[in-house]
C-alpha cells in the first residue's frame, strides 16, 4: 500500500476545521483534522512531496521524516499540519487492517471518555479567523442559513469587549446550569474577561477588585451546580506570577480541578512559583510541542496536571507523552477545539492512556457539529461522555455533501 495524495478541506465553524485526506493506491482513504493556523492548508499540501509513494504503515518513520523536513520552521504551524496528516495515516492503517485506532495505540482502558464542556464567558462562542479576528461564516450570512438556530456569535474569546456589562455572575451561573442539565460533569469557564470597571489589559496584573470579581463569578457557578459538577477555569496566558497567585488562592474555596494557563507558556520555572503558593492545581501545555517541554513542566514547573492539545501533539506522540507523565503520576486533560473528526481522534487517544482526566469539547455553540457525521446513531456526546468506537480506523465518517455546505470560501474541498 502506497500513499497517492494528501489533500485538504476547511469548514467555517467556531474556528476553521481543517480536514486532511490521505488516499492510497489500494483505495483505502483516511481522514484527520489539523489544528487551526494561517496558511495551514498550503503547508499540508507541501508534504505531498515527501509522502507520495511511501507506505503509510511506517507511521513512526514518516512522522520523524516530516518533522525533520521542517526542522528549520518548527514547531508551530508545521506541527499543526503533521498532526492532521498523522491522524489520517492512522485512520488508513486502521481501515486497512480492520483495527480501531485505540488498538493501534496499545489497547483501551475505558469504553467511554469523559468530556468537559468549554462554556467560555457564560455565552455563545464567537466565530473567528485563523488570525483571531471576528467573522460571519458564509453559511450564516446566506439567506438559507439556519439563523434562528445558530448560536455562534461574531465575538472575540466568547465575549463582547465593547460591552463588559454583559459579563455577569448571573450569566455564568445560567450557562453552568444549562450545560450541567445536558449531562456534563465537568465545565470550564473563562475569567480573563472585560471587567465592569476600568482595568489595565497590558500589565499582567490583577487588582483586588478584579480578583474579587473573578472569585464572585466562580463561586456563583459553584453554587449553581453544586459539588457534583467539577469546574476548571481558563486564563489564556494573561497574568504574571503575583496576579496568578492571588487569583489561584482566591479560587481555592471553589475546589477547581485545575486553573488553566494563568501565565505565558514560555517561563516554566514561573509555574513552580505559582503552584507552590496555592492548593489550586495549575495546568498548562496547549502551546507546547515536545515531550522535553512537558518533562520540564513536571520536574521544573511542579505541575501535576498537563493540558496538551490533541491536534498539536498528535495521537502517536500523545501516547508517548502519556507514558512520560504517568512515570511522575501526572494526569492529562486534553485541549481540543476541533470538529467531530478531531474530537473522535481525541477519544481514541484518551481511551488508550491510563492517566486522562477529560477531553475538551469546544463546539457546544456550533449547530452542525453532529449533522455532518454520516450514519450517526445520535449525538456524539451523551451525558457528558463519548462512547469509544470499535469500528476500524477512527470509527467516524463525515457526510461530505453536508460538510460542503459549511466550506470556507477560497479553500479547496479535497480538490
Amino acid at each position: 500500500m502506497r500513499i497517492k495524495r494528501v489533500s485538504t478541506a476547511v469548514l467555517e465553524a467556531n474556528f476553521d476545521w481543517t480536514l486532511v485526506r490521505v488516499e492510497t493506491d489500494e483505495g483505502v482513504t483516511g481522514y484527520g483534522e489539523a489544528f487551526v493556523g494561517p496558511g495551514l492548508t498550503a503547508v499540508i499540501r507541501e508534504f505531498n512531496e515527501i509522502l507520495v509513494g511511501e507506505d503509510p504503515v511506517s507511521i513512526d518513520r514518516l512522522i520523524r521524516r516530516m518533522k525533520a523536513s521542517v526542522i528549520y520552521a518548527s514547531p508551530g504551524l508545521m506541527y499543526h499540519a503533521i498532526g492532521g496528516i498523522e491522524a489520517a495515516l492512522l485512520d488508513v492503517i486502521g481501515k486497512r487492517f480492520r483495527m480501531p485506532v485505540w488498538q493501534i495505540l496499545g489497547g483501551k482502558y475505558r469504553n467511554q471518555v469523559t468530556v468537559y464542556a468549554d462554556c467560555h464567558a457564560g455565552d455563545a462562542l464567537e466565530s473567528i479567523s485563523p488570525l483571531l479576528t471576528p467573522r460571519t461564516p458564509q453559511w450564516m450570512a446566506a439567506e438559507e442559513a439556519p439563523k434562528a438556530d445558530a448560536r455562534i456569535s461574531v465575538r472575540h474569546h466568547g465575549w463582547d469587549a465593547s460591552k463588559p456589562e454583559t459579563i455577569t455572575p448571573e450569566a455564568y451561573a445560567e450557562r453552568a446550569r444549562e450545560m450541567a442539565g445536558r449531562g456534563f460533569r465537568i465545565l470550564k469557564f473563562d475569567v480573563d474577561v472585560p471587567m465592569p470597571f476600568e482595568t489595565d489589559e497590558y500589565n499582567r496584573g490583577l487588582s483586588a477588585r478584579e480578583v474579587d470579581f473573578a472569585a464572585e463569578i466562580v463561586m456563583r457557578v459553584r453554587e449553581a451546580v453544586g459539588r457534583d459538577v467539577e469546574l476548571a477555569i481558563d486564563c489564556h496566558w494573561n497574568y504574571g506570577v503575583a496576579a496568578a497567585v492571588d487569583l489561584a488562592r482566591a479560587l481555592e474555596p471553589a475546589r477547581l480541578m485545575w486553573l488553566e494557563d494563568p501565565l505565558p507558556p514560555e517561563n516554566i520555572p514561573a509555574f513552580r512559583e505559582v503552584q507552590a503558593a496555592t492548593r489550586t492545581p495549575i495546568a498548562t501545555g496547549e502551546n507546547h510541542f515536545f515531550r522535553l517541554d512537558f518533562q520540564r513542566l513536571i520536574t521544573e514547573g511542579g505541575l501535576r496536571v498537563l493540558a496538551p492539545d490533541v491536534q498539536k501533539i498528535g495521537l502517536w506522540e500523545g501516547r508517548k507523552l502519556a507514558d512520560l507523565a504517568d512515570l511522575h503520576y501526572v494526569n492529562l486533560t486534553w485541549h481540543n477545539i476541533s470538529g467531530p473528526l478531531g474530537t473522535m481522534a481525541g477519544v481514541h487517544l484518551c481511551a488508550a492512556i491510563p492517566n486522562v482526566l477529560a477531553l475538551e469539547w469546544h463546539a457546544a455553540s456550533v449547530p452542525f457539529f453532529d449533522g455532518i457525521v454520516r450514519d450517526a446513531e445520535g449525538p456524539m456526546i451523551v451525558e457528558g461522555r463519548i462512547r469509544v468506537p470499535d469500528k476500524p480506523g477512527l470509527g467516524i465518517e463525515l457526510d461530505l455533501d453536508e460538510a460542503y455546505k459549511y466550506r470556507k470560501p477560497g479553500e479547496a474541498f479535497f480538490e
